[in-house]
């Protein structure tokens, strides 16, 4: 199936089997950043990357001198962004500034009330809620059909704190590499938020993140919190 997104709306085609009540899209409405997957898995791949010694190449041949080669092996252009450290540096420099926003953008946006409902946790900015909820679907959330109770606005979601986690833990390890300091421990600090509001006392987990519609206890979101907390450094 082709379907094409201009403009906010998806455009017609003969194909598009998508129901018309699910084809605008609005840009308060976010979706897991999976792409800091990918971004984390290149700079660990980055990180323990070492360059091939000429015994690894054949070139040294026990005679205390290493051998010329005719002509220098070509790389892969893909290889080129590990073996290179300049290279690398200019692609995750050139990419995080609009990382950046789109990671201020989700926390500005989908940003989920404590105060406002008198909860304590040890964290009072790390409470996250996915936006665009329906009677039935969490659609946003990428677990369109996950059983929640009717949707309120003052419930929050333990899925989206978790991915929140990941995503300062992506962010932090970009601005490391190409020595953002400040922004380095700006993120640090977030991702250790958001930790100790997942590990909190089970009578603080139950407390904030119940929120009567989330069954926390089911073995489906154990199972994600717990991979996404791996994810997360912890």
């Amino acid at each position: 199936m082709t379907s094409y997104l201009i403009v906010g709306r998806f455009t017609k085609h003969p194909n598009y089997q998508v129901p018309p009540q699910f084809q605008i899209q609005v840009p308060s409405f976010a979706n897991p950043p999976t792409l800091s997957m990918a971004v984390t898995a290149f700079i660990k791949r980055l990180k323990r990357h070492v360059e091939p010694t000429d015994f690894d190449l054949g070139l040294d041949l026990g005679a205390g001198h290493a051998q010329i080669p005719i002509s220098a092996p070509q790389l892969a252009t893909g290889n080129r962004y590990l073996t290179d450290r300049g290279l690398a540096l200019s692609f995750l420099r050139s990419i995080y500034q609009p990382l950046k926003r789109h990671y201020e953008w989700f926390r500005r946006t989908q940003r989920g009330q404590l105060k406002q409902y008198g909860r304590k946790a040890r964290s009072r900015t790390e409470a996250y809620r996915w936006r665009g909820r329906s009677e039935k679907h969490v659609l946003t959330s990428g677990m369109d059909d996950y059983p929640r109770a009717p949707p309120h606005i003052g419930e929050l979601h333990l899925d989206l704190l978790s991915w929140m986690g990941f995503f300062s833990r992506t962010m932090k390890e970009i601005a490391e590499f190409i020595g953002e300091e400040e922004d380095r421990k700006q993120y640090a600090n977030i991702q250790k938020a958001i930790v100790e509001n997942i590990d909190g006392p089970s009578h603080h987990f139950l407390s904030v993140y119940d929120l009567t519609v989330v069954v926390i206890r089911s073995t489906l979101e154990r199972r994600f919190t717990n991979v996404l907390r791996r994810r997360c450094g912890r």
